[in-house]
């Protein structure tokens, strides 16, 4: 084969390799602890934000917790209300069952008696013996 035969290579020249060696000692204050350390400027940005955008943020905020102060002690306020009532309530409820429980206590007697003669049953008066206790 002739040299004029042979097709030129268009690829591009391999990269040349490196030498096995020794690496490049680091910094005995450097703590990355293995991991690669970007160089150059840092990417990270704050976003800007206008100034007036911060302040009206902040009083809206404000108003806000304002409101919600102001509905927890309203709230506070009526719970004591209604807790006031409700003693009430209970207090009310007491004395209609004391009140009940008497009125009972006087019409039930004659009631039952009524009942019982309704349905012919005599009346027996009161015990014929009489249980009498010793004194010790």
């Amino acid at each position: 084969m002739k040299k004029k035969d042979v097709k030129q290579n268009r690829r591009k020249a391999a990269p040349k390799k490196k030498k096995a060696g020794k690496r490049k000692q680091k910094p005995s204050g450097a703590k990355n602890h293995g991991r690669r350390v970007k160089k150059g400027k840092s990417t990270l940005t704050l976003p800007s934000v206008a100034p007036w955008k911060i302040i009206l943020g902040v009083i809206v905020m404000g108003l806000l917790g304002m409101a919600y102060l102001n509905h927890v002690f309203t709230t506070q306020k009526m719970l004591g209300e209604v807790q006031q009532l409700e003693q009430k309530y209970n207090q009310a409820k007491r004395a209609h069952d004391s009140y009940r429980l008497t009125y009972d206590r006087m019409i039930g007697p004659a009631e039952i008696s009524a009942k019982a003669k309704r349905m012919g049953f005599i009346n027996g008066g009161p015990a014929e013996k009489v249980i009498e206790v010793a004194p010790e």
